[in-house]
């Protein structure tokens, strides 16, 4: 009897040592990520739109942090997958800037939409909108909570109001950001001309 309660007890110690190591790792790597994050955000200007720290889920189900966007300039713009007018005037003029440069200079840039539809517009939703839209490689998706859509539209002066049909008004703007996160252009309006855009690219490539 002796021996069981032996056997039974050193079960207990080695399984709680076990979970003891679990959670020690897992905080571990946790704690490694928040670091890598905030040593990147450290090397960062304080003008960076990537000083936000929260996580996005891109429109491939994968979490991402703003920074992690740093290295290339980008094009960047918030719209919502059932906006029936002015997003898709929108994304089609993005198309037309992307238009202006070769295969090869595509990958030296990229393509960000914002979703301010935080309700609808889940990762999946947006998956099948750059599917239906005919979005490349090169062109990134993001969905957040309400919290992270207003901030980064604060971050950004886009503003955005929810209507009572559950659709949205919204400024209609397009940003080019360098590989810092520092707004270098912005351009306002719909079927508006791509050059500008193009040659705001083009200085930072």
């Amino acid at each position: 009897m002796k021996n069981l309660l032996l056997i039974l007890l050193t079960s207990f110690i080695i399984a709680g040592c076990n979970e003891n190591k679990e959670e020690i790792k897992q905080c571990c790597s946790t704690d490694k990520k928040q670091e890598k994050a905030t040593d990147l955000n450290a090397q960062l200007p304080g003008t960076s739109v990537y000083q936000l720290e929260d996580a996005w889920t891109t429109h491939e189900g994968n979490q991402l942090l703003l920074n992690q966007l740093s290295g290339k300039p980008i094009v960047l713009t918030m719209i919502f997958t059932h906006c029936e007018y002015a997003c898709p005037m929108m994304v089609n003029d993005l198309k037309k800037i992307e238009a202006n440069f070769s295969e090869e200079e595509r990958k030296e840039f990229s393509f960000v939409l914002v979703s301010i539809d935080h309700l609808r517009d889940n990762p999946e939703r947006l998956n099948e909108y750059a599917v239906t839209q005919g979005l490349g490689n090169n062109w990134t998706l993001l969905h957040g909570d309400a919290n992270q859509v207003k901030e980064l539209s604060v971050v950004l002066n886009i503003s955005y109001e929810m209507m009572e049909n559950g659709s949205f008004s919204h400024s209609n703007r397009k940003l080019v950001l360098d590989s810092k996160g520092n707004i270098v252009y912005s351009q306002d309006g719909l079927q508006t001309k791509s050059e500008p855009v193009t040659e705001a690219i083009r200085k930072l490539l």
